[in-house]
């Protein structure tokens, strides 16, 4: 292995996942890459991950309350060393064998800041079978776009950061329990860091019924759609941004509030319903044919335009 080749700090936060703990640190510890560092901030587990953590005495461990995933992930993040970073989930993994590709990618180009793979999602049933429900591998899904940012999907576990893109836009912002990893890819975007993508898959998202947005029963849909909401009305307010972020974030916008109306008028809540349709009106007042706009190119798969 090249002695020119960085360190790669892991970073994962954790509560209550002594069922899948372990094997997301030995998909790091398996990785033949000779510089690494894997720290793992629990929030006070319970259940016996603590035991299984104290095994691997190479893990730097931090076990104090915090508040939620993504405050645990910036206490990691001001710990790490290295010049590479990753985010790795407590019930997710890394394919085999790729930390070298990505560090290959990242020294090959000294202005590269950040480096995506691909990513799959699978379940599990009792007896330990999988099968692959997703799949985002395709060139478009690991692009840094305003797209994947806002109306798509943003795979931020599979990828990998220079340590400067966080000295250069901040931290994530934890006034988002759900989705501040889409508030730090805008803040990437919008800020132009230099992307870049390998062809192979480097992340598994597991899907559970208690994952914070990856699961099978729709939970915590509702508080999700409202951070969506307050996060695009956040950016359309803002002054000077790039007209490609605003208008994906004004589609974001339009199709959230869409959601949350229906949902409303679902529950015979009439007047909760007309408020958001008002909400999404305000900030645009094409707001049904934009609707109309987005449900025909999902329908008949239209090109889209990033």
């Amino acid at each position: 292995m090249n002695a020119d080749l960085p360190m790669i700090s892991i970073v994962t936060p954790c509560l209550n996942r002594s069922q899948f703990i372990e094997e997301a640190i030995q998909s790091v510890a398996q990785q033949n890459y000779p510089h690494v560092e894997h720290i793992v901030v629990d929030g006070g587990s319970i259940d016996g991950t603590l035991e299984i953590l104290r095994r691997y005495h190479h893990l730097r461990v931090i076990s104090e309350p915090d508040n939620g995933l993504y405050d645990a992930l910036n206490k990691a993040i001001r710990l790490a060393k290295g010049e590479i970073i990753g985010q790795l989930n407590s019930d997710d993994s890394y394919a085999d064998n790729i930390f070298s590709k990505v560090a290959r990618r990242f020294v090959d180009d000294p202005e590269l800041d950040t480096v995506c793979g691909g990513a799959t999602v699978f379940d599990e049933d009792a007896e330990g079978n999988r099968a692959t429900n997703a799949e985002y591998q395709k060139s478009h899904n690991k692009e840094l776009s305003f797209y994947n940012i806002t109306l798509g999907v943003p795979i931020i576990n599979a990828r990998f950061f220079r340590r400067r893109v966080y000295e250069r836009v901040g931290l994530f912002d934890t006034r988002y329990p759900i989705v501040a990893d889409r508030d730090l890819l805008m803040r990437m975007s919008v800020a132009g860091v230099k992307s870049a993508s390998l062809e192979d898959v480097v992340y598994h998202y597991r899907r559970h019924a208690d994952s914070l947005s990856i699961n099978r029963e729709g939970l915590r849909v509702g508080a999700m759609l409202r951070e969506c909401m307050d996060m695009s009305e956040r950016y359309l307010q803002r002054v000077g941004l790039p007209p490609e972020a605003h208008r994906h974030c004004r589609l974001w916008h339009t199709r959230e509030t869409f959601r949350t109306a229906l949902q409303e008028l679902f529950r015979l809540r009439f007047r909760d319903a007309l408020r958001y349709m008002v909400l999404g009106w305000h900030y645009d007042a094409a707001w049904s044919w934009s609707l109309a706009c987005m449900a025909m190119a999902r329908v008949f798969s239209l090109p889209r335009n990033r």
